[in-house]
């Protein structure tokens, strides 16, 4: 059995190959008329180019480690098409900041067309309905808006507080409740209760499995798309029954709290939302204001989750940081009381340990991938039409000609403005037109979540039997989105009166 589902496998991949090595290397021929020289890169074999070479594990590390031997453009070709990666900021600025070309995105079969995220605004290609749907999001996540939401951010952030106190070895848990409450609410005007609700357990039942198959050459449909046509009993075609299994979690993800807000609506009972604008105003079509919520609502909620699981570790590992910022915060927010927006500003460190906190582990370490357009050169190099791009955001991180000792975690690096190191808020949310809408929710919603957990707790690494500290040594998710897997620390009131202040302020937000 196992040998007809190889012999069927290599049927379709050779026609398949055959197929698309006949379209890329007649148009690759066409579209150089400058004779401008591609990008440096490893030698490719005959026919399948670096195919094989693509690493399938940490391939932003052998990225970085290519760098070293052909500069910061490296081109790769595989018969998927070819792929350009910039390992440094300079190229990633001047190619996918200062121009259009490739501000597009590939089409990602597996996760985009079979399982369904084509229809997340973040990743769809540049046609109308992207104009339409980034247009509705933008407005949606003005800077006056994201205010107005300030009393429920920090509502939810008092309960997640408490739950902490309560079962602080689930802290992770706990942090994925507040960012899915948070997004729901804001988008549906939906409340969410528990890690049980529909609408937090159908997230990681559809995001976190899917997220694998957002890398290059993860899954062979989006090398060789003819395997898309593949019947589905067909030996070795399980990835179109695992697909349809995700596709409709996706559709639950974004069709069950859109519909929701509708019934709620017509009962006269739905509370203001972005969604409940969008309905009431009536000026999109009904499955563009869908397509934006969904949207909001998929993508916040793990990105989030990453960088503040990457924050409790980070304060486990650097106990000096905790106690400098946990100085400023006793400092600056009165006695008795935990921080808020208003604050924010009176809290300098705070600011620095949040940029520090993008730049340490990266969430995206290869970004999100673009698409070029149109043919282009950068810096005397030909890019062709039909490229992927792949910004290698970890390798801009550990450059050590942007930042000393960029293993280590160290806000002071930010802190004098003449000889501040490169800001990480210039890369962490991507480039140009294809800039993170939500930057500035995610940025207010990990602010009043680290500065909170940073006045109400001690965070440290845990102890064994004997009562000597454990080395932590945390291995980072592959896929799309880089979180720490589930690791051991040890979360304490820093005092009673903390723990008293956590459970006052929990009852009093009536969350």
């Amino acid at each position: 059995m196992a040998d007809t589902i190889t012999l069927a496998l290599l049927v379709l991949i050779f026609i398949a190959s055959f197929v698309s090595l006949r379209h890329y290397g007649t148009s690759k021929i066409i579209s150089n008329p400058r004779r401008l020289s591609l990008p440096p890169g490893p030698t490719p074999e005959l026919i399948l180019g670096n195919t094989r070479q693509l690493p399938l594990h940490s391939p932003w590390e052998k990225f970085s480690e290519w760098r070293k031997k052909f500069g910061d453009i490296l081109y790769l070709t595989t018969i998927g098409g070819p792929i350009v990666v910039l390992n440094s900021y300079e190229s990633m600025y001047g190619l996918l900041q200062c121009k259009s070309s490739s501000a597009n995105r590939p089409v990602f079969q597996m996760g985009g067309k079979m399982i369904g995220f084509d229809r997340m605004i973040n990743i769809r290609q540049s046609d109308e309905k992207w104009k339409t749907g980034r247009k509705i999001i933008q407005s949606a996540l003005s800077n006056e808006a994201i205010r107005s939401f300030y009393p429920s951010l920090e509502g939810a952030t008092r309960t997640c507080l408490l739950h902490i106190l309560e079962h602080p070895d689930d802290f992770k848990a706990h942090l994925e409740l507040l960012t899915g409450k948070i997004i729901v609410l804001f988008t549906y005007g939906l409340k969410v209760e528990s890690s049980q609700d529909e609408l937090i357990a159908i997230n990681n039942e559809a995001v976190g499995p899917s997220l694998a198959y957002f890398a290059p050459g993860a899954v062979l449909v989006d090398t060789f798309p003819i395997l898309r046509h593949v019947p589905s009993w067909f030996p070795g075609a399980g990835f179109k029954r695992h697909a349809k299994i995700l596709r409709q979690k996706v559709d639950t993800m974004f069709d069950v709290p859109f519909n929701r807000v509708k019934t709620n609506m017509a009962a006269g009972i739905a509370i203001p939302s972005f969604t409940l604008e969008n309905l009431q105003d009536g000026i999109y079509d009904e499955s563009d204001q869908l397509a934006s919520a969904g949207s909001m609502y998929i993508a916040a909620v793990d990105t989030t989750v990453a960088a503040l699981a990457s924050f409790v570790l980070a304060m486990a590992l650097y106990p000096d940081v905790q106690r400098k910022a946990q100085a400023e915060i006793d400092e600056v927010v009165k006695h008795g009381a935990l921080p808020t927006f208003e604050d924010r500003d009176r809290l300098p460190y705070i600011g620095l340990l949040i940029k520090e906190l993008q730049r340490w582990k990266p969430v995206l370490n290869l970004g999100v991938l673009h698409f070029a357009t149109t043919d282009d050169d950068y810096d005397g190099y030909f890019i062709p039409k039909g490229t992927t791009v792949l910004p290698n955001v970890w390798a801009v991180t550990q450059d050590e000609s942007n930042y000393k000792d960029p293993n280590r975690f160290w806000p002071e690096r930010f802190e004098n403005p003449e000889t501040a190191e490169l800001d990480p808020y210039k890369y962490a949310f991507g480039f140009g037109r294809r800039m993170c809408p939500g930057m500035n929710f995610a940025d207010a919603t990990i602010y009043i979540t680290v500065a909170s957990i940073l006045a109400a707790f001690n965070i440290s690494k845990p102890r064994d039997e004997n009562g000597n500290e454990v080395e932590l040594d945390v291995p980072y998710t592959q896929g799309l989105i880089a979180c720490p897997e589930n690791f051991k620390c040890i979360i304490r009131p820093r005092s009673e009166a903390a723990a008293s202040l956590v459970r006052t302020t929990a009852d009093e937000q009536g969350w």
